[in-house]
């Protein structure tokens, strides 16, 4: 028997416990567009970290600095999960890329069930998250666990690398990954970036190019000359210069 059909025995088998734990983690809701929810990022990078360390990988949580919001406020932006499993100089080594954090979701969005419950209907899971991205990113995970219970060791070496700011543009990876590149990042020949998606249920896809963001804030400040009074739009609007041309 081929080390890959027992792989899909195991699989099979441990079908139970996968779910399980993603359950656990649509529960958390690690909205990054949210500042009151960052507690809720940086449980989920914890817990996605203790889970590759219980696979026998190391895993560090990995700084990315400040974020100073527009009123001025300083945050601590949530770490970066960086894993490594595997250091065979003879192996190819592959750099698997994935995300923790979801867009906001709430059940008057349109909603049949709370998002952060997992849900089964109809033979598919729903929750905020599951296909974007953590199930994706359980999928690694799982890959690991699998090979260990069958007693297979991992035909590369891996790298893991888990954000919890992707939903909003990826603070602070880039210069992170540019910072280890001579260190974490050494010996990668080959990414796999795991948040796409299939064309249908049984035509996959592999995607090689995606579209980036640009986020700015942006403020004009109009007044009358000499002056910092504001100004009321019914009396002066239409004779002052308008600030939201300019925006414009």
């Amino acid at each position: 028997e081929s080390y890959m059909a027992k792989l899909f025995k195991h699989v099979d088998a441990t079908q139970e416990q996968y779910v399980q734990e993603l359950r656990e983690w649509v529960a958390v809701q690690s909205v990054s567009a949210f500042a009151e929810r960052r507690h809720d990022m940086i449980r989920m990078a914890e817990m996605a970290a203790e889970r590759v360390r219980s696979l026998g990988g190391v895993a560090e949580l990995a700084g990315v600095g400040n974020l100073t919001t527009p009123d001025g406020e300083v945050v601590q932006l949530p770490p970066v999960v960086l894993g490594t499993f595997g250091d065979d100089p003879a192996k190819p080594t592959v750099m698997a890329y994935g995300h923790l954090d979801v867009q906001p979701a709430r059940k008057d969005d349109g909603w049949d069930s709370d998002p952060y419950v997992l849900t089964e209907k109809d033979g598919k899971l729903y929750g905020r998250g599951v296909s974007d991205n953590k199930a994706p990113v359980l999928a690694w995970l799982n890959s690991i666990e699998a090979f260990r219970s069958i007693g297979q060791p991992l035909p590369v070496n891996l790298r893991l690398v888990f954000e919890s700011l992707e939903e909003v543009g990826s603070m602070g990876l880039a210069e992170l990954l540019a910072r280890r590149r001579h260190t974490f990042l050494r010996d990668v020949e080959h990414m796999c970036v795991s948040d796409s998606e299939w064309l249908s249920v049984g035509v996959p896809a592999l995607s090689y190019g995606l579209r980036g963001n640009c986020y700015f804030f942006a403020e004009v400040l109009c007044c009358v000359t000499g002056t910092n009074k504001d100004l009321h739009s019914e009396t002066y609007g239409g004779s002052v210069h308008e600030a939201l041309g300019d925006q414009i």
